[in-house]
C-alpha cells in the first residue's frame, strides 16, 4: 500500500532519478527514463511534462534535448512535489471517508489521525529530492527505480 496517487509515486521516483542521472548537459528521453524504471513511457511522459510546464523540472526540445533537473530543482520537498502532481486534499479528508467529520464534529479516530496527518504532513515538507539523493548516493538508504521487479 502506498499514500501516494500513481502520477505522485512515478513524479517521485523519476524526480530522484533524474537528480542522479541528469543534469543541463546530460538531458535523459522519456524513452530511457521510462525503460530504466520500468513505466509506462506514455504515461510517465504526460507526468514529466506536467512537471516541466509547471517548473518543477527542466526540459529542453531537440536532437539533444530531454528532462533533466538543475541545483534549484532538487530542494523541492515532497510536499511540494506532491501539491504540484494532485494537491494536499489529503490533509483535510477524515480517515474513515465521512464527510461531516470535522473539529466539531469529530469521528472516532479524528484526534489521532489528525496528529498522523501533521506528522506525515511535516515530513513531506522537510524531504527534499536532494536529501533522497543523496542518502541514495551515500547508501544511508535505497531505491530501487524498477517497478518491475524482474528487471
Amino acid at each position: 500500500m502506498t499514500f501516494f496517487s500513481k502520477p505522485t509515486e512515478y513524479a517521485i521516483r523519476a524526480m530522484v532519478y533524474l537528480s542522479i542521472h541528469s543534469s543541463e548537459d546530460k538531458k535523459l528521453g522519456i524513452r530511457q527514463i521510462a525503460s530504466e524504471l520500468g513505466f509506462p513511457e506514455h504515461y510517465l511522459g504526460k507526468v514529466l511534462q506536467d512537471l516541466a510546464k509547471k517548473q518543477v523540472i527542466k526540459s529542453a526540445k531537440g536532437p539533444h534535448g530531454g528532462f533533466y533537473i538543475d541545483e534549484k530543482d532538487m530542494d523541492i520537498s515532497l510536499l511540494s512535489l506532491i501539491d504540484a502532481i494532485e494537491g494536499l486534499q489529503f490533509f483535510n479528508t477524515c480517515g474513515l471517508g465521512l464527510h461531516e467529520c470535522n473539529e466539531e464534529k469529530p469521528c472516532p479516530i479524528h484526534k489521532d489521525y489528525q496528529i498522523v496527518k501533521g506528522n506525515f504532513y511535516k515530513i513531506l515538507s522537510e524531504k527534499t529530492i536532494r536529501g533522497m539523493r543523496d542518502d541514495i548516493k551515500n547508501e544511508i538508504a535505497f531505491m530501487d527505480f524498477s517497478s518491475n521487479p524482474e528487471k
